[in-house]
């Protein structure tokens, strides 16, 4: 396939799809990984699209829009999976902890299994699964499912937080600066991790280093209300980011 109709392709299908994976863009064109980011760059130089770590975004994406979890799953795996170790390291025997939709918090769960009673708090529906998978003992809350993310969402889970002790809550956002926070598109999302934040003694906010600087439609929490574990970040970035909160970068 020539460049441009594959460059044709590629913005065509980020208009329906806002995120798209390396691997989405390979299986598209029929391209190899190389060609691909070849290509990214090339649309990125032209100010076409924006690249991220495992793929490419639309610069048109509103604040409200959000990738699925299968594609959000595929970005950022080494990333993601290395923040994830360092987390689930953090949580003691006989602890409750309180684990979101995040797809980088659902990598802390295998590195969770030797914890001695230790009880799980979600509301995503994936995370439930993947926890009885290895029997650790969970909670999940009961509310409205969305499709997007898996999670549930809405008052009965607020009632329920309401009457809880959490030692430590481990959350993902879409987005984190010094001047907005923590953000994610959804409110009712929003709503629930704020509230897990409130209820627990340490707060954890685990996401890679190209959500910074986004920023989207609902903010969760203040910098300061919850620790930031990523990967590598910009130095300016970093010692920037330190006058709000802890900043741990988590190094291959």
């Amino acid at each position: 396939m020539i460049t441009e109709r594959r460059h044709q392709l590629i913005l065509q299908q980020l208009k329906s799809n806002q995120v798209l994976t390396t691997k989405d863009l390979m299986k598209l064109t029929g391209a190899s990984v190389s060609t691909i980011r070849r290509d990214l760059m090339q649309l990125e130089k032209q100010q076409l699209l924006l690249r991220v770590h495992g793929g490419c975004k639309s610069l048109n994406s509103h604040l409200h829009e959000e990738a699925r979890v299968s594609q959000r799953q595929q970005m950022s795996l080494q990333q993601k999976r290395q923040i994830a170790k360092h987390a689930a390291a953090l949580v003691q025997n006989n602890e409750v902890i309180f684990l979101d939709s995040g797809t980088t918090v659902q990598k802390m769960i295998p590195f969770l299994q030797n914890k001695k009673q230790l009880l799980v708090i979600t509301n995503s529906v994936d995370n439930g699964s993947i926890l009885a998978d290895y029997q650790i003992k969970t909670i999940i809350l009961g509310g409205n499912l969305r499709s997007l993310t898996k999670a549930t969402v809405g008052p009965n889970i607020a009632m329920y937080l309401d009457n809880c002790h959490i030692n430590r809550a481990f959350m993902g956002t879409n987005g984190f600066d010094y001047v907005h926070g923590y953000t994610t598109p959804d409110p009712d999302e929003s709503a629930v991790k704020r509230l897990a934040i409130q209820h627990s003694d340490q707060a954890y906010i685990l996401a890679d280093s190209s959500k910074y600087g986004q920023v989207r439609f609902s903010k969760f929490a203040d910098l300061a209300a919850a620790q930031l574990i990523t990967d590598h970040l910009p130095t300016t970035a970093y010692h920037h980011l330190l006058d709000y909160t802890k900043v741990t970068e988590v190094k291959n």
